[in-house]
């Protein structure tokens, strides 16, 4: 039962260092009711040695045998083991430290012999250790040498040592009481030799709840110090979760206080009878024991103002009856109550640094009386510790709060709002919250002057922006008042914002149609010029230009018209010249440079002047009856055409991926505005179009900063 309702943790490292085997040994067993855990170390000049398994072994067996926790029978245990070495066959004589710890769950033992070395912590503290039975030690603790012990040359001068043949001594501690959370470690000489205590206790102050990994950080310690002649090393870990607790525990006090009860109607029923034989004294000693009586019931209802005043009517009766013990122990009683009234009103009166003076007084001059005051006393005390932490919870937390530390400030004040719930202090947590509510009044406070100042900023750089788009619009840079208005529009999703620069972009379609419009007139009329002039190579350039420049079908319209004309003009020139061989190589060759034309349009991307290039080639191969480069002609003209049409595509890609981008930015949704932003960038790039390629580049920049204010604010 004692180990089903329990939480015992062990873990443990135990390896040979640099020797060839390992002579340190641990093991432990559980059972029901009690646990036994032994290290122990072997001592020899040799490379092996059998000892600390052989001692460890048997330690573990007796045990096994007869569980037990008594002095005697743990000095009984290591007597026999000392005695199995000594007559042990070995060829060579063991010896071995020590330690053996044994727990009913509850409390704990320890005996030790030797340098093997326990450690227990509690709350995360140092809490106790084991003391080394060396001569080094000795001398250190009487004050002779103050070298450290772990340096000391005396360290492996034992006095106390399983294997010794005379004047076996081992050390028996106490029984100490455990408690939850309490760790006790155990390690040999190969550890503590180059690891300070100091060291080990931090490990445990900062352990989380598995043994293991506390074990293995103190041998990456070890290790880490990379020590030359490293001895055999062994640390182990007991993690006490939780302890046995006595279900029988609250029976037992009632039975006490049933037997007590039985105890006083016995003594009453004496008085009784004496009071028969002496009317006269019985009276005063009748009046004194139901004072007297009176005073323990108030005292067991917790009554103690009554029971003071009854006490000091007992007393007055005791020294009539000259009952001198009697009166010894009233005025001990009083002294108790007198601390404790005073403390109670203190209390009440919020006094709590009085109180706990009067209370520890109090406490001091119990500790014969009953049980139930103790507790009383203790249990007040327990919630003045807990109501004076309340007070420095919200000390601390206003002093904070008026340095604008707030964060700092809430968690003290949430820390002072949870043990004024648990001790039931409704002042205390009234006032906590209301402090709490400050700070996050506080915190609302900053966040909308920050919102504010935020807004004023974009508001100032949207004007900024616009103003800088109407110059540049004014001075013919369209692409760079297109830039300053978007930047504009990214500044904000405000609808008279957005209204705002819609409209100034629509003044830049508005410039980039009529600039447009009148580059494609102007290219066409040079066509007309060129052509009337009878450069046909130049008009033909020339409205290939005017087509490249829109993909408007009117457009279209009119330089098929012209390049129709072109090729009107070009056969009419080559009817009224001589074909001659010489002219037919000239007409071959000049079609071949066309085809070539075409080819470089068609690697440069711009597949519509490919198109041209490659009809008026078909046509020139067509007019010297080359049927063979018509058609190898007519499948480079399909493939442009092709590409022509996935080049729109892609662009209509693009286009949608920074819709979409623009989108999600308004929206605040940054992440998929980056992704969607990077994906047009990228088609963009593909395409050729560096315009765009740049303008994405300014949105993925407005996303990440605006991104980064967003999550300053949160």
């Amino acid at each position: 039962m004692r180990k089903s309702n329990s939480i015992f943790k062990t873990a443990f490292v135990s390896e040979a260092g640099a020797e060839l085997a390992n002579n340190d040994y641990f093991a432990y067993v559980e059972d029901d009711d009690f646990a036994c855990y032994v290290l122990a170390s072997g001592i020899t000049d040799f490379e092996t040695s059998e000892a600390a398994k052989e001692v460890v072994e048997h330690l573990i067996l007796s045990f096994e045998e007869k569980p037990s926790m008594s002095k005697s029978t743990l000095l009984q245990y290591m007597n026999e083991t000392n005695e199995r070495l000594l007559n042990s066959t070995h060829s060579r004589r063991l010896k071995a430290s020590v330690i053996m710890l044994v727990t009913d769950y509850e409390k704990f033992r320890y005996v030790a012999a030797g340098n093997v070395r326990l450690r227990m912590y509690r709350q995360g503290r140092f809490f106790l250790k084991s003391s080394d039975m060396s001569l080094a030690n000795d001398l250190i603790e009487k004050g002779e040498s103050y070298t450290p012990l772990d340096k000391h040359e005396e360290r492996h001068n034992l006095y106390a040592y399983l294997g010794k043949k005379d004047f076996f001594k081992p050390f028996i501690s106490k029984v100490q009481k455990l408690a939850d959370a309490d760790i006790i470690s155990l390690y040999s000489q190969g550890l503590w030799e180059h690891v300070d205590e100091q060291e080990i206790d931090e490990v445990f102050a900062e352990a989380s709840d598995k043994p293991q990994e506390s074990v293995d950080f103190l041998e990456e310690i070890l290790l880490s110090r990379q020590p030359e002649n490293l001895k055999s090393y062994t640390v182990a870990a007991i993690f006490i979760d939780k302890i046995f607790r006595d279900p029988e525990r609250e029976r037992k006090r009632l039975l006490y206080i049933k037997i007590a009860v039985i105890i006083i109607i016995i003594l009453i029923i004496v008085a009784i009878i004496f009071y028969i034989l002496d009317r006269i004294y019985q009276d005063k000693v009748q009046d004194f024991e139901s004072t007297m009586q009176q005073s323990q019931e108030f005292m067991a209802n917790g009554n103690y103002k009554r029971a003071q005043e009854v006490s000091k009517k007992a007393l007055d009766l005791a020294q009539e009856l000259k009952r001198n013990e009697d009166v010894k122990n009233i005025q001990e009683d009083l002294m108790i109550l007198d601390n404790i009234v005073q403390a109670d009103i203190a209390y009440n009166e919020k006094n709590y640094s009085l109180a706990y003076e009067d209370y520890m007084n109090a406490l001091k001059y119990s500790s014969g009386t009953d049980k139930e005051i103790r507790n009383y006393i203790q249990r007040r005390l327990h919630m003045i510790e807990n109501r004076l932490d309340i007070q420095q919870f919200l000390l601390l937390g206003d002093y904070l709060f008026q340095n604008g530390e707030y964060d700092e400030a809430e968690s003290l004040y949430l820390k002072a709002i949870e043990r004024a719930s648990t001790v039931h202090d409704n002042e205390g947590r009234n006032s906590a919250t209301a402090a709490l509510e400050k700070v996050y009044d506080k915190r609302a406070e900053l966040r909308k002057d920050a919102e504010q100042k935020l807004d004023a900023k974009k508001q100032a750089a949207l004007n900024d922006a616009l103003k800088r788009g109407d110059d540049l619009l004014a001075a013919g840079d369209i692409e760079g008042a297109e830039k300053a208005y978007r930047d504009a529009r990214n500044l904000s999703d405000n609808p008279a914002d957005r209204t705002q620069t819609d409209a100034a972009l629509n003044k830049i379609n508005s410039a980039r149609d009529d600039k447009l419009n009148n580059a494609v007139q102007a290219a066409l009329k040079k066509g007309d010029d060129l052509l009337a002039a009878g450069d046909i190579d130049g008009a033909e350039k020339a409205y290939l230009d005017a087509r490249n420049l829109s993909d408007n079908p009117e457009v279209r319209i009119q330089t098929n018209e012209g390049l129709g004309k072109v090729a009107e003009a070009r056969d009419k020139k080559i009817l009224e010249e001589r074909t001659t061989a010489e002219e037919r190589q000239k007409l071959f060759d000049d079609a071949v440079q066309t085809e070539l034309k075409g080819d470089s349009a068609f690697e440069s991307g711009d597949y519509a002047s490919a198109q041209m290039y490659y009809m008026t080639a078909i046509e020139k191969f067509s007019n010297l009856s080359e049927e063979p480069k018509v058609k190898a002609i007519q499948n480079k003209f399909d493939a442009s055409k092709s590409k022509e049409t996935e080049s729109h595509s892609q662009k209509a890609d693009a286009e949608k991926a920074e819709e979409n981008a623009r989108n999600f930015y308004i929206e605040k949704n940054f992440a998929e505005a980056q992704a969607a932003a990077t994906q047009a960038k990228q088609l963009y790039s593909e395409l050729g179009m560096k315009s765009k390629v740049d303008e994405m580049d300014i949105l993925l920049q407005q996303i990440a900063v605006d991104s980064m204010i967003s999550d300053s604010l949160k």
